[in-house]
C-alpha cells in the first residue's frame, strides 16, 4: 500500500517565478497559442469518458464526499472550484461554487475534457502530473490571460492499493485569496482519502473482526457481544480511554463517555450511525465514529462494531481556515467580513436592547503613508500591529475593533448615552498620545476618527459605516487628531474630495499646473543666489489651488509620483530657458516626496531630466525633509549618488523632524532650511528666537549654508541678518522672476 502525493509544497517567497512556470510558457509560445484568447480542452468521446469514470468509480464516489466536506469548511464568500482529473489529465469531477464553476464551464472547463500544454497552455494539472510534485499557479503564472484573476493549485496522486490509480486533485480560487493553506488542504484531504481507500478495502476482506483494522493505532476500534460487552479493543482506542486493554475487556460499551449512548441505540434498536463528529477534550481530539449492528448469517443481532477516525489535523485546518475568513492575518483583529456581520446582529438585537447607543467609529491613521513611504511596508505593518494591540487595550471587552484595510480600523461599541462615546472617542485618540517605538525610531501617529450613532444616523450597516467614514474626512479636514460626528451636511465634502481627485489625474495632460518661485536672498547684500519652484494647479473652474489642498490627495491616490516628476522638469526647463534668455545662472530648488526619494530609480530619473533640459546639474538644488532621511543608508547612498551628479542638495523645514548631527555629517548637504514654524514668530517668542539661533550657529559648524524660510518681515530680517544667516526667502510669481536682474 502506497501513496505517492508530494509532502512538500514549496511555495515561492519572491517575485521571481519557478523555473517550471518560464519553461511551460516558452513552450505555450512555440506552439503559437494565444494568451489573448480562451484555452482549448480536448472534448473526450463518451465511450471514453464511461471508460474513465468505470476506472476510477471507486475513487471518485470517495473524493465526492471529502470535497463536499471540504468546501462545507470554507466561509460562504469564499469562490472555490474543486477538480478530479486522471493520468491523462481529463476531467473526471468538479465540485464548488456555482457561480466559478459557471464561469469556467463558459471557458470550457467541465467534465469530460482533457487539458493538453499544446492546446490549454500552462496549467497545474499537466505541471503536476508531468513533475509528479504540487504546483501552484497564481496570477499571471497562467499563460493565457482568461487566469490572470486566479489562483490554481494541484497535488498528484497514485494508490496502488486501486489498481495503480494516478491522476490530480485540484483547488481554484481568485488570486486575491491565495494562500498556501489551500495548499495544505489539498494534501490533507488526499491523506484522508487514503485512509478512506485503505479502510474500505480492509472492510471488504473482513467479515466482523477485521484483524488489520485492530491492529492500526490510526483509528480506534470496539466490538462487543449482544449484551454490550466489550469482546475486542485495539491499541487505539486504549490510548484514547487510558485503560489497558485487560481491564476494558467485559466492560460494557454503553458506559464510555462520549460514544456510550450510540452504542445503546445500536444494540436496542439495530440503528446505524456514520461520521458522528466528536471532540475529546481530554486527549484534544476531533474524530468521525461509526457504528454498526453486526449480525450473523440469519441476520440476527450478535453485537455491535464501533470506529473512531482521527481527523484532528483536518479539523485544525478547516479551524485555520474559518479563522482566516474572518480575521486580518496582519493583526489578528477581526476583518470587514466579520464586523459587518456582528454590526447586523447588533442592529437586531437594537429593538430588544435596554436603548443604549450604537457607535460605529472610523478610525483613520494620519501620516501612516509617511512611515509606509519612508521605512518601507515591513515598518509599516509594525506599527499597524502596535496600533491595534493599543486600540484591544483602549476598548472595553464587550465591544468590538475591526481592521477594515490599510490604515483604516473600526470600532463598534455601546454606551447609553452620546456622552459615553465621546469619553471613549478621546480615550482613543489619547491612546496614540505616547510615541510608537520601529526599530530605532520614534514615530508620533495620531489618528482622525468619525462616528455615526444608531438610531440618530439610521439602522443600516451600509449607511452606518458611509456615515463614519465621512464624519472622518470631517475630522481630517479640521486639522486631524481629533473627532467627529457625522451629520447629513458632510457627504459634500467627501464629494468635492472625489471630484478633486477625478481632476487632478487630468491636471498634467491638460496644462493646468504650474510653477510659482520663491526667491534666496542674502541676507547682509539682498543678492538674490536662488529661486524655489513652488507648485500650483490653476483649476478651470475653481481657479488657483493651492498645494496643501491637492498634494494630499495626490499622496493617498499615487498621483504624487507624476506629479513629483512634472515639477522637476518644469523646474529645470526653465531655468535651462532663463539662461538661454541671457539671465546671469541661477540655482533653482525643487522639492522632493517620500515616494519619490526611496524610488530605487530616482537617481536615474534626475540624470536623465539634466540631460534632456541640458541644464548644468549644479543649478538644480534638491530639497529633501528629515522624515525622509530617516533610512539613513538608503539615504546617504542616494544622496552620494545625486552629489555624484553634481547636483545641489538641501534639507527642508529643519527643526521638525529627527537627524542627528551624525547624520547630517554623513548626508553631504550643501544647505539647511529653517521651518518657517519657527520664524514666523520669532520676534515675538523668545524660545522660537533661541531655536533659529542655534540652528543657525550648528549649521555654520558643520560648514553649511543656513536659508530661512517664511520672512515677511524687517524686524525677522534684522534678526536673522544679525545672527549671520546666509539667506532668506519669500515668495514671488514666475513672471515676476523674468523682470528681476538675475
Amino acid at each position: 500500500m502506497k501513496s505517492n502525493h508530494a509532502t512538500k509544497t514549496g511555495f515561492r517567497i519572491t517575485g521571481t517565478k519557478p523555473s517550471y512556470v518560464l519553461e511551460s510558457q516558452s513552450l505555450c509560445e512555440q506552439y503559437g497559442i494565444d494568451p489573448s484568447q480562451l484555452p482549448i480542452f480536448e472534448q473526450l468521446s463518451d465511450a471514453e469518458l464511461r471508460d474513465k469514470l468505470r476506472d476510477y468509480g471507486e475513487f471518485l464516489a470517495i473524493t465526492d464526499h471529502f470535497m463536499e466536506r471540504m468546501l462545507g469548511t470554507i466561509a460562504e464568500p469564499i469562490p472555490v472550484l474543486l477538480a478530479v482529473c486522471d493520468y491523462e489529465a481529463s476531467i473526471l469531477q468538479i465540485r464548488g461554487d456555482e457561480s466559478i464553476k459557471s464561469f469556467m464551464d463558459q471557458i470550457g472547463f467541465k467534465e469530460g475534457v482533457r487539458f493538453t500544454e499544446e492546446l490549454t497552455g500552462t496549467n497545474v494539472v499537466n505541471l503536476s502530473l508531468r513533475l509528479k510534485r504540487p504546483i501552484q499557479l497564481v496570477g499571471d503564472d497562467h499563460y493565457h490571460r482568461v487566469f490572470y484573476q486566479a489562483a490554481c493549485y494541484s497535488v498528484p496522486f497514485r494508490f496502488e492499493q486501486l489498481g495503480d490509480l494516478t491522476g490530480t486533485i485540484c483547488l481554484m480560487t481568485t488570486a486575491g485569496l491565495h494562500n498556501p493553506l489551500f495548499m495544505n488542504m489539498l494534501q490533507s484531504t488526499l491523506d484522508l482519502i487514503e485512509r478512506e481507500i485503505m479502510l474500505r478495502n480492509q472492510n471488504k476482506q473482513l467479515h466482523i473482526l477485521n484483524q488489520i483494522m485492530m491492529e492500526t493505532e490510526i483509528n480506534a476500534v470496539i466490538v462487543t457481544d449482544r449484551k454490550g460487552q466489550i469482546t475486542e479493543i485495539n491499541k487505539c482506542a486504549t490510548n484514547i480511554i487510558g485503560v489497558p486493554r485487560e481491564k476494558m475487556l467485559g466492560q460494557l460499551a454503553q458506559s464510555l463517555p462520549y460514544v456510550g449512548s450510540y452504542f445503546t441505540q445500536v444494540l436496542e434498536k439495530g440503528s446505524r450511525f456514520e461520521d458522528i463528529e466528536l471532540r475529546i477534550e481530554l486527549r484534544n481530539l476531533v474524530g468521525l465514529f461509526d457504528v454498526f449492528p453486526i449480525r450473523d448469517e440469519k441476520g440476527s443481532l450478535i453485537g455491535a462494531y464501533g470506529h473512531f477516525r482521527d481527523i484532528t489535523e483536518r479539523y485544525e485546518t478547516e479551524m485555520k481556515i474559518n479563522y482566516m475568513a474572518y480575521h486580518d492575518e496582519l493583526t489578528t483583529l477581526p476583518n470587514r467580513r466579520m464586523l459587518i456581520k456582528y454590526l447586523e446582529d447588533k442592529i437586531c438585537d437594537y429593538e430588544r436592547s435596554d436603548g443604549n447607543k450604537l457607535a460605529v467609529m472610523f478610525l483613520d491613521l494620519d501620516r501612516f503613508k509617511m512611515v509606509n513611504d519612508t521605512l518601507g511596508h515591513s515598518e509599516g505593518d509594525v506599527l499597524l500591529q502596535q496600533v491595534a494591540s493599543r486600540l484591544v487595550r483602549c476598548i472595553g471587552s464587550g465591544d468590538l475593533v475591526a481592521r477594515m484595510g490599510g490604515d483604516e480600523f473600526m470600532i463598534v461599541l455601546e454606551r447609553p448615552h452620546v456622552k459615553e462615546i465621546e469619553e471613549t472617542a478621546r480615550e482613543v485618540l489619547k491612546t496614540f498620545g505616547t510615541s510608537f517605538v520601529i526599530g530605532e525610531y520614534d514615530f508620533h501617529v495620531s489618528a482622525s476618527l468619525g462616528i455615526a450613532v444608531c438610531p440618530d444616523n439610521g439602522t443600516d450597516v451600509n449607511s452606518l459605516m458611509i456615515f463614519a467614514d465621512t464624519a472622518m474626512y470631517r475630522a481630517k479636514a479640521k486639522g486631524k487628531n481629533t473627532y467627529q460626528f457625522f451629520d447629513p451636511d458632510m457627504p459634500l465634502i467627501t464629494h468635492e474630495q472625489l471630484v478633486l481627485e477625478m481632476d487632478l489625474r487630468k491636471a498634467i495632460e491638460r496644462g493646468e499646473l504650474l510653477l510659482h518661485y520663491q526667491p534666496q536672498v542674502i541676507a547682509s547684500t539682498g543678492q538674490l543666489v536662488g529661486l524655489e519652484a513652488l507648485v500650483r494647479w490653476q483649476h478651470p473652474v475653481l481657479g488657483i489651488i493651492s498645494p496643501d489642498k491637492f498634494v494630499p490627495v495626490a499622496e493617498e491616490t499615487g498621483l504624487i509620483l507624476p506629479l513629483s516628476l512634472w515639477v522637476l522638469n518644469e523646474a529645470c526647463r526653465q531655468n535651462k530657458r532663463w539662461q538661454d534668455e541671457g539671465f546671469r545662472p541661477i540655482r533653482v530648488s525643487v522639492n522632493l516626496s517620500a515616494l519619490q526619494f526611496s524610488d530605487e530609480a530616482f537617481v536615474q530619473t534626475v540624470a536623465s531630466v539634466l540631460e534632456e533640459t541640458g541644464l548644468d546639474p549644479q543649478y538644480l538644488e534638491l530639497e529633501l525633509t528629515e522624515t525622509m532621511a530617516m533610512d539613513v543608508d538608503h539615504a546617504v547612498g542616494t544622496l552620494n549618488a545625486l552629489k555624484e551628479l553634481g547636483v545641489q542638495l538641501a534639507m527642508d523645514d529643519f527643526g521638525t523632524g529627527y537627524s542627528s548631527l551624525n547624520h547630517l555629517k554623513r548626508f553631504g548637504l550643501h544647505r539647511l532650511k529653517i521651518d518657517q514654524s519657527f520664524v514666523r514668530d520669532l520676534i515675538s517668542d523668545s524660545n522660537d528666537a533661541d531655536i533659529v539661533g542655534t540652528i543657525i550657529a550648528m549649521g555654520h559648524l558643520l560648514g553649511l549654508r543656513v536659508i530661512a524660510e517664511g520672512v515677511e518681515t524687517s524686524e525677522q530680517f534684522d534678526f536673522l541678518l544679525s545672527k549671520n544667516a546666509t539667506k532668506c526667502r519669500d515668495t514671488i510669481s514666475a513672471n515676476r522672476c523674468r523682470r528681476i536682474r538675475l
